[in-house]
C-alpha cells in the first residue's frame, strides 16, 4: 500500500493517538496543516478504501482504526525504498548514504553496533 504525504502524515498522527481515533481529534491534531474538515474526511475516506484504516460508525461519528502497524509500513517502505533505487542491495543503499556524507561517525558506530547485535543473534 502507498500513502500520499498528507495521508502518511495523517497516519503517523493515527498510530500516536492509538487506536480508535475520530476526526474531530485528527482535525485537532492536524491544526497546523489548515485543512478543511472536508478534506481530511476525504483523505480517510482514500485511507480507508486503500486498505490503510478501518472505519466504524458510532453514535454520529466515524472511528478509525489503523490496518497496518507503523513498524510494518515503514519496513514495507524500506524494502519498496531498496528494491527500486538500489536493485536489493542493502550494501549499496549504506554506500551511497556514506558516500554523500549521509551518515556521520555516530551513525556508522550505531549502525555497527546494530549489526553486531543481529549477527549475535543468529549463532
Amino acid at each position: 500500500m502507498k500513502l500520499s504525504d498528507a495521508e502518511l502524515e495523517i497516519m503517523e498522527k493515527v498510530w500516536e493517538l492509538g487506536a480508535p481515533v475520530t476526526a474531530a481529534q485528527l482535525t485537532e491534531r492536524l491544526e497546523e496543516k489548515g485543512w478543511k474538515p472536508s478534506t481530511l474526511l476525504t483523505f480517510l475516506a482514500r485511507m480507508v478504501n486503500k486498505g490503510a484504516l478501518a472505519v466504524e460508525k458510532q453514535g454520529k461519528q466515524n472511528l478509525y482504526r489503523p490496518l497496518v502497524s507503523a513498524a510494518d509500513y515503514r519496513a514495507d517502505a524500506a524494502r519498496e525504498l531498496l528494491g527500486r533505487y538500489y536493485s536489493g542491495s542493502v550494501k549499496s543503499m549504506v554506500a551511497a548514504l556514506y558516500d554523500g556524507k549521509g551518515l556521520s561517525d555516530g551513525e556508522l558506530a550505531e549502525l555497527r553496533a546494530w549489526l553486531d547485535e543481529e549477527v549475535k543473534g543468529r549463532e
